[in-house]
């Protein structure tokens, strides 16, 4: 059943990226109708607001407090990334790339951060590389013969130990 939520999710988060316009086209714009699943009273008051966003401890008591109260991830992943999607549109220092950009990476880390918090076992950490080094990791993890995931966890393991 999770792995259905997730795909479901997947398709959400899809869905509303593959709304925003195409970047030639014109600016960074939000869904004018965000995808059709019913808003909860509960989601709008557990929502962190402007910068909260960025805080993972905000993002993550709000995730919190929303599974305990029940509601469906389908409903907090909605609930998240339609209310971030404006505070990332008002940013007027970002371009329209870098705008989607964030969006991106916000609605791929709240549906991490929305199942990881199923168990403790694992903790998704969302780090940003510049392009180089993401070649560079490709290049080594190719190599090796392994993912790129997995050659960064080796080599953070290594660096602990």
């Amino acid at each position: 059943m999770k792995y259905v939520q997730f795909l479901s999710l997947t398709a959400v988060a899809c869905a509303l990226a593959a709304s925003q316009p195409a970047l030639a086209a014109g600016a960074f714009e939000c869904p004018a109708k965000p995808v059709a699943v019913p808003q909860d009273a509960r989601v709008q008051a557990a929502l962190p607001t402007g910068n909260a966003f960025q805080n993972v401890d905000a993002l993550n008591a709000s995730v919190d407090k929303l599974r305990t109260e029940g509601v469906n991830p389908i409903l907090i992943i909605d609930g998240l990334i339609t209310a971030y999607c404006p505070v990332i549109a008002a940013e007027t220092q970002w371009t329209d790339a870098q705008k989607a950009t964030r969006f991106n990476r916000f609605a791929a880390r709240v549906t991490r951060t929305v199942y990881s918090l199923d168990g403790a076992d694992e903790v998704i950490l969302d780090v940003p590389f510049p392009p180089a080094i993401v070649d560079a990791i490709n290049t080594k993890a190719k190599a090796a013969g392994i993912s790129a995931q997995d050659w960064v966890r080796t080599a953070v393991d290594g660096a602990l130990k």
